[in-house]
C-alpha cells in the first residue's frame, strides 16, 4: 500500500512538473510575440528564475570561468573528480536560451554518475550573436578542453545538439582532436523549412510549436544558406564520427529529425546507439531529480559514457 501511495505521488508530481514547463514555456511566448518591448535579455531572465526552482542534488557546486575566451559553468560533485575525463555539454534553448545555471540540475547529476567535470560553455546567443558565432564558441572551447585533458567527451542536446555535430565536422574538417564519445540528445539537426520535424511533429508534448522553430532559426541563421552543413549537420558528412548515442522521445518535436540521424550516422558506418523515450516533453533530460524518465534517460546516458 505504501509503495504504491509513494508511486501515485510521484506520477501526480511528474505530470503537474510537466504542465510548470508548458506554462513556463507558454509565458516565454507571450512575452516574445504579444508583450511590446520584451527583448531576449529579459526572456531569458525569466526563464532562469523559473529554472531556481530545480537546484540539483545537495553536493553538486557550480562555478563560471574562462575557456578560449568563452564563459563556461564548471560542474562538479563534492570535489569528487577524475583528472583524466571532462564533459563538454553544449546547452539547447533554439540559440537563443540556456545557460550553465538552467543546466546545474542535470549537469550535477551526470558529474555525481561519471566522477568528473562538467563543463558548460555559455556559448553567445541569437539574435545579438547569429551564426557562426555559436559554432565558433563551441568548437573554441571544445578545442581548447580537448587538447588540456585526457578523454573528453561532447553532449549537445536541441540547439546544442546541432552545435555539437558541427563542432564534430568541424573537428574533421581542421584535423583536430575528436571526442572520445559523442551524445546527440533530441538533436535540432535540420533549420530548413522543409524539415520533416518541422512539417510532421507539433504536438501536445512539444513545448513549442511550427511558428517558434521558424522564429529561433531564422534569428540564428539569417541570410545563411540553411542547408550549409555547419547550419543544418543533416546535410552534412558523418564519415569518421566518434562512436556516438542518441535519444529522443517518441512524441516529440525532434522524433523525425532524430530518427534520420540515426539512420544517417548507421550509413555512414558510425557505431551508434540509441533510447527512445515514452511520452517525454522535449527537454526532460533537465530534471533528473523530479520526473522518472529524466532519470532513466540520463543514467542510461552515464552508463553509454562509462
Amino acid at each position: 500500500m505504501e509503495n504504491n501511495t509513494y508511486l501515485n505521488i510521484a506520477d501526480f508530481i511528474a505530470r503537474r512538473f510537466d504542465d510548470v514547463l508548458i506554462s513556463s514555456h507558454a509565458v516565454a511566448i507571450r512575452l516574445r510575440r504579444e508583450i511590446v518591448g520584451a527583448t531576449p535579455q529579459q526572456i531569458r531572465t525569466g526563464l532562469e528564475g523559473i529554472s531556481r526552482l530545480n537546484p540539483g542534488r545537495f553536493g553538486g557546486s557550480l562555478r563560471f570561468e574562462k575557456i578560449a575566451g568563452v564563459n563556461c559553468g564548471i560542474v562538479s560533485f563534492q570535489g569528487i573528480e577524475n583528472k583524466n575525463r571532462r564533459v563538454v555539454w553544449l546547452h539547447g534553448g533554439g540559440f537563443s536560451f540556456g545557460s550553465a545555471r538552467v543546466y546545474k540540475a542535470t549537469a550535477i547529476f551526470l558529474a555525481r554518475a561519471l566522477k568528473c567535470e562538467i563543463i558548460l560553455p555559455e556559448y553567445r546567443l541569437a539574435p545579438e550573436h547569429p551564426y557562426p558565432v555559436p559554432v565558433d564558441d563551441a568548437y573554441s572551447v571544445f578545442l581548447d578542453v580537448v587538447k588540456r585533458s585526457g578523454e573528453t567527451y561532447l553532449i549537445g542536446d536541441s540547439a546544442g545538439g546541432n552545435l555539437a555535430a558541427c563542432t564534430v565536422m568541424k573537428s574533421i574538417r581542421e584535423g583536430t582532436p575528436l571526442p572520445a564519445k559523442l551524445a546527440l540528445l533530441s538533436p535540432w539537426m535540420d533549420l530548413s523549412k522543409s524539415s520533416i520535424s518541422n512539417l510532421k511533429n507539433e504536438s501536445e508534448f512539444s513545448p513549442f510549436d511550427n511558428l517558434d522553430t521558424l522564429a529561433y532559426s531564422r534569428e540564428y541563421i539569417g541570410k545563411m544558406n540553411e542547408d550549409d552543413p555547419l547550419v543544418s549537420p543533416i546535410f552534412g558528412s558523418f564519415h569518421g564520427f566518434p562512436e556516438t548515442h542518441v535519444q529522443v522521445s517518441d512524441v516529440e518535436f525532434f522524433y523525425s529529425d532524430s530518427m534520420r540521424t540515426i539512420d544517417k550516422l548507421k550509413k555512414s558506418n558510425v557505431n551508434v546507439t540509441s533510447h527512445v523515450e515514452s511520452k517525454s516533453l522535449h527537454g526532460w533530460h533537465l530534471v533528473p531529480d523530479i520526473l522518472p524518465d529524466a532519470k532513466r534517460s540520463m543514467q542510461i546516458l552515464a552508463d553509454f559514457f562509462n
